[in-house]
């Protein structure tokens, strides 16, 4: 048995994917951190109340040899059953995978103020105070916080940013925050995909996203559709889909014509990255903030360029032959989506292979920190 143990509450976990990425981050670090790993979760996915098929409910279940999940009916997240979990064990660690979950977040932070084991508390809060995320549902949000700073509600914990920007959000918010920097681990393919033949004058795109204004997707849609006349393009947008305006405006904007397409796809479960990726020449997401961008790693380790905004981590991606990050404008997103489509084949090997290459290495580079970053070594420490 591993000497560390960490209990983990999140709202959504394996065989849960409709969350995207909390989901997976949280998953590359149980595969890649030596130790042992107690998640409570939804017994739900992310959108949906049907019960995953085949899991029983309120019993640790070991999906790996050192993750052990408990699925939950939110009925049941009381605040006598958290301080029962909180108390079974002697846990090293205790990792709150969300800033605003009421259940899987807020309540057990405060049955562990009430223990006095908050000191030993984590909490990842995944992008949530960026300003993009934050100008969602604000007024909510600010009263939330408000609150929890005059209630001290996340005193004592340790935050986990993802970058140095992350950081310096976090910090803005929780002036005296104690944080430390611990990059996400990638997902990464298990062998190098063969991308499509690359002709100048057509470009195949695509995004793994959630469909929502934070994320840009009805400026992506837009500015693919304004490339010039002369150029072919399909371009795939996979996601949830949450109902409501936004989505119906981006499907107000859709293409379908032969030589150009603009398709939302739905959701995908990842075991297909590999397989889908093999399809596009480049990924596009003009997002209006990312923490990290665990799609964004991706694409790149999947051996696909990027064309993303410069409000992510992702910085001076043209250097490296990997992509491009630009301002948030129509100007800059245009030139680069059209500099792609001229790519003839042997220009376009030299930027899929780039991106691989980045991608697997900034991948390899951070595991070690992480691991680090649950021993409760003083490492990656933000000032």
């Amino acid at each position: 048995m591993r000497n560390k143990e960490i209990l983990v509450f999140t709202d959504w976990y394996f065989p849960g994917f409709k969350a995207g990425g909390p989901i997976r981050s949280l998953m590359n670090i149980v595969d890649n951190v030596d130790c042992d790993f107690y998640i409570v979760t939804r017994i739900t996915d992310y959108h949906s109340t049907d019960p995953y098929h085949g899991i029983e409910e309120n019993v640790w279940i070991q999906i790996a040899p050192n993750a052990h999940v408990k699925y939950i009916q939110e009925s049941k997240m009381t605040f006598a059953f958290v301080q029962s979990l909180i108390s079974e064990r002697t846990y090293h660690k205790f990792y709150l995978n969300s800033l605003f979950s009421p259940l899987f977040t807020i309540l057990p932070l405060r049955v562990l103020k009430k223990l006095k084991k908050n000191t030993r508390t984590i909490v990842a809060p995944r992008g949530m105070l960026k300003s993009g995320a934050l100008s969602v549902k604000s007024n909510k949000k600010k009263l939330f916080l408000f609150v929890a700073k005059l209630t001290g509600l996340y005193g004592g914990v340790t935050w986990h940013a993802t970058s140095k920007l992350e950081g310096d959000e976090i910090r803005s918010v929780f002036k005296s925050a104690h944080i430390k920097l611990a990059e996400v681990l990638a997902s990464l393919p298990k062998e190098q995909i063969v991308k499509p033949n690359k002709q100048s004058g057509k470009v195949n795109l695509v995004s793994f996203t959630r469909i929502s204004e934070e994320k840009g997707v009805i400026e992506a849609i837009r500015f693919v559709s304004n490339l010039p006349t002369e150029y072919s393009f399909g371009f795939d947008i996979y996601g949830a889909m949450p109902e409501g305006d936004y989505l119906e405006k981006c499907k107000s904007l859709l293409i379908d014509s032969p030589n150009r397409s603009i398709r939302l796809m739905g959701e995908v479960n990842p075991n297909e990255l590999s397989n889908i990726y093999s399809r596009y020449h480049f990924f596009l997401l003009p997002t209006w903030g990312e923490n990290f961008g665990h799609a964004i790693s991706e694409a790149l380790c999947h051996s696909t360029p990027v064309i993303i905004s410069d409000r992510t981590p992702w910085k001076e991606l043209s250097k490296e032959l990997s992509g491009w990050d630009l301002p948030l404008n129509e100007k800059d997103f245009l030139e680069k989506l059209t500099l792609a489509a001229q790519m003839d084949q042997s220009e376009y090997d030299l930027w899929s292979n780039g991106a691989r290459t980045f991608g697997l290495k900034h991948a390899g580079d951070i595991g070690d920190v992480t691991g680090r970053f649950f021993d409760g070594l003083d490492v990656g420490a933000v000032c």
